[in-house]
Order: C-alpha cells, then sequence, then structure tokens
C-alpha cells in the first residue's frame, strides 16, 4: 500500500495539474505586490530626414498706385540644396504610487487565492490517496479471493482423484465420477473468472498511480491496516472540522471576497503618485538635458454608480460563501457520523465472519473425513466445500470492508492515517460579514 501511494503522489497527473495551479496562484501573489514598487523606464528614439529638391519660383503682383493698371514683377526665388538632419532623444522615467488605498486589500486577495490553492491541492491530494488505496484494496480482496478459489480446484482436484479410486474399487458408483468432474470443471471457471477480475483490478490500480502499465502485482498487506483503531468520535469530528480542506478553501474564498470588498470601498478614496523623468536631446550629439518632476493626485468622484452595484455584488458573492461554508460544515459532520457508523459496522462483521469460518471448516473436516471412508457422499462434501468457500470469501470480504471504510474516513477527517491522528485545533470559522456578524453555532 505505501509503495502504491508514494507512485501515486509522485505520478498522478491530476495531482501535478494541482501543483501547477498552486505555483500559479503563488506567482500571481508576486504580481500583486510588484504594484508597490516603483516602476523605470527607459526610452530612446534616432531619426534621419533626408531634404532634397529646390524650392519652387515665386511671382509678385505690384500696382503702381493712380496709374490705373496693375504691373507685374516677378522674383525669383533662391533654390535650397538637398540635405539630411538627424536627432536622437533618450529619456529615463520613474514612477512611484505614494497613496493607494486599495493595493494592500488586494495583495490580501491575491494571498487568499493562494491559500484556496493550497488547500485545493490538499483535497486532490487526498482524493488521490483514496482512490490509490480503495484500487489496491479492491485488488487485494479479489487476489484473495483468487487464491480461495485456487485451493477449492486443489481440493476438487482431490476429491475426483478418490472416487476414481472408490469407483475402480467398485466401492462408489460412476455418478460419484461424473459429479467430482462437473464440480472440478465449475471450480476451474470460478477460478478462471477471478483471475480475469484480478487482472481488470491491477488496471485500475495502476491508472490510480498515474500509470497506464497493464503490470500484475503480487500485493503483501501491512499488518497495520488489520488493526481496529480507537475511535474517539467526538474528537474525531473535531478534527474533521478544523483539517478539511474543503472548510479551509471556502474559508479562504471568503477572506479573499472580502478583502476585494474592501479594496472597492477604498478606490473611493484619492489616489497619489509621483514621477520624474529624465530626457535628452542632440543632433545627434552633445544632448541638450532636461528633466520634469511632478505628482499627480486621482479622485474618482462621480462613476455613474458603478462602484455602488460592485459593492452590491461582492456582497451577495460573500453572503453566497457563507451559505456555501454552512452547508459543507454540515456535509462533513454527515460524512464523519457515516464513516464512523460503517467502521463499527465493519468491525462487528469481522466478529460474525469468523465464527461462521469456524464452524464451515469443521464441517468441511468432517465431511472430508467421512467421504474417505466411504460413508459420506460426494454432495455432502460438495456442500461443505462450498460453504467453506464462501465463509473464507465473507470473512475476507468483511475484513477489507472495514479497511476501505478506515481509507473512506481518513479522507472524511482529512487526515492521511487514523492512527496518527494530530490534535484537533481550532474548527475552521468564517470571518464576520459586513452586517453578519452574528455567529453561528456548530453542527
Amino acid at each position: 500500500m505505501q509503495e502504491a501511494e508514494a507512485r501515486a503522489l509522485a505520478g498522478h497527473h491530476r495531482l501535478a495539474a494541482s501543483r501547477h495551479n498552486a505555483e500559479a496562484a503563488a506567482q500571481r501573489v508576486g504580481q500583486s505586490a510588484s504594484a508597490l514598487y516603483p516602476t523605470v523606464t527607459a526610452t530612446s528614439s534616432y531619426s534621419h530626414t533626408d531634404v532634397f529638391g529646390p524650392d519652387a519660383n515665386s511671382a509678385t503682383v505690384v500696382t503702381t498706385p493712380g496709374a490705373g493698371s496693375n504691373v507685374p514683377v516677378v522674383v525669383t526665388g533662391n533654390s535650397q540644396r538637398g540635405g539630411a538632419r538627424k536627432s536622437l532623444n533618450a529619456g529615463l522615467t520613474a514612477r512611484q504610487t505614494l497613496l493607494d488605498f486599495s493595493r494592500p486589500h488586494q495583495l490580501e486577495q491575491a494571498r487568499q487565492n493562494e491559500e484556496v490553492a493550497l488547500a485545493e491541492l490538499d483535497g486532490i491530494r487526498q482524493d488521490v490517496l483514496l482512490e490509490v488505496r480503495k484500487a489496491w484494496l479492491t485488488a487485494f480482496i479479489d487476489q484473495t479471493v483468487l487464491d480461495i478459489r485456487r485451493e477449492t480446484v486443489a481440493n476438487r482436484e482431490a476429491r475426483l482423484t478418490q472416487a476414481q479410486a472408490f469407483y475402480k474399487q467398485g466401492t462408489k458408483a460412476r455418478i460419484e465420477v461424473a459429479t467430482a468432474e462437473a464440480d472440478l470443471a465449475q471450480a476451474r471457471l470460478a477460478a478462471l473468472q477471478a483471475e480475469t477480475q484480478l487482472q481488470v483490478d491491477w488496471v485500475a490500480l495502476n491508472v490510480a498511480m498515474g500509470r497506464t502499465s497493464p503490470s500484475p502485482y503480487r500485493l503483501e498487506l501491512e499488518p497495520e491496516w488489520d488493526l481496529v483503531p480507537e475511535l474517539d468520535g467526538e474528537r474525531i469530528l473535531q478534527t474533521a472540522l478544523a483539517r478539511r480542506p474543503e472548510l479551509r478553501a471556502l474559508q479562504a474564498r471568503l477572506r479573499g471576497q472580502l478583502a476585494a470588498l474592501r479594496a472597492l470601498n477604498a478606490e473611493s478614496l484619492p489616489t497619489l503618485s509621483a514621477n520624474a523623468t529624465l530626457q535628452g536631446s542632440g543632433a545627434p550629439t552633445p544632448l541638450d538635458g532636461t528633466w520634469t518632476v511632478g505628482a499627480s493626485l486621482n479622485w474618482s468622484l462621480f462613476d455613474g454608480f458603478l462602484r455602488q452595484y460592485r459593492d452590491g455584488e461582492a456582497r451577495a458573492t460573500a453572503r453566497s460563501l457563507a451559505e456555501q461554508f454552512e452547508q459543507q460544515r454540515i456535509a462533513v459532520y454527515q460524512e464523519v457520523a457515516t464513516r464512523l457508523v460503517q467502521v463499527r459496522q465493519a468491525a462487528e462483521q469481522i466478529q460474525a465472519a469468523r465464527t461462521s469460518l469456524e464452524a464451515a471448516r469443521e464441517s468441511h473436516r468432517l465431511a472430508s473425513a467421512r467421504y474417505q471412508v466411504g460413508v459420506g457422499s460426494s454432495l455432502e462434501l460438495s456442500d461443505a466445500e462450498l460453504a467453506l468457500a464462501q465463509a473464507q470469501t465473507d470473512l475476507a470480504s468483511a475484513a477489507n470492508g472495514l479497511r476501505t471504510a478506515r481509507a473512506e474516513l481518513s479522507r472524511a477527517v482529512g487526515v492521511e492515517n487514523l492512527a496518527a491522528l494530530p490534535e484537533p485545533g481550532d474548527p475552521v470559522r468564517l470571518d464576520p460579514l459586513p452586517g453578519h456578524e452574528t455567529e453561528r453555532s456548530d453542527p
């Protein structure tokens, strides 16, 4: 089981994708924090302009006063010869936001979004562990069933050999041999079906570990999985309410939404920023330097009620997240209580199955002894074999049911190992909502 868990945690693509999502959320925190730092921009430009061709001639008309006639005078303009103009510009601009009340809340929102991603990563990790554990336990019970079926085949092969010996001696009729052959054929068919099912289980187990190879395994169970843990229902419930990743994710989502609400309210306050520019220009050198220092104050006085509607949307979203959180708490309570009942019931079924197995083994021993001395019938022995195989299967299923119930209870609590149950700690709680400070009672 531990090897299967290690392979799943190392190679499961769903878990790897969740890790990358958490990494992306951490990078978004850095993006939000970058707004608190100044920005520096360098600019430069170079231009080359060619001037070519002469200017056109120009004519001027002069009117002679009193003459009553116009005397045109043609003046020929000077021609300009072709040339080139070069210009080089370079500048450095620094900007810094001095006062923006919304930036810290935006950074807090990004951090809470990272907490959401980490909580979801924890939840997916626990889902992957439960998936591989259940696939492993399914393959293990079918492996056990296959061993039981093969044992039944061996018993019926021995019975066929004995029936043939009795028939040769004349102490049993031919029908005893035919019955033994039919029973052996059925046992071999059942063993083949169990082997086929086990091969399907191997494929499912490999997929649960994030692999596509249909490799077969011989599964060996760790002894601690057969131990019945001491279950303190109240402590287990408190641990679940403090550690379930779904609750932690909703708590972080709500905190992020409240941070977004505070950032939205802060946008109604003025923002102050400063900038400085150093500019040089020349043709192309030397550069004539200029510098500029300034500050700007921005204050949105009216935005067409946009901020009011955004505030209403944010508050409604926060209340929706709070309701989802309460519903999730109830679901956690229901799941933990149900898994506790299943674990206790599975433990009781094991005791009953052990009693039945002891009785079936004794019946099989007596039927086998009676058949060997020739006073028992093949039908009696066949029934005893079937009862023994069924009792063995029932005990294996009951034991596997307890292991599966333990794995599901671990997922319900939000821990990997019930035997190493941590201290419950404080339960996950919601931050007060604006206008809804009344705290709800625990389920």
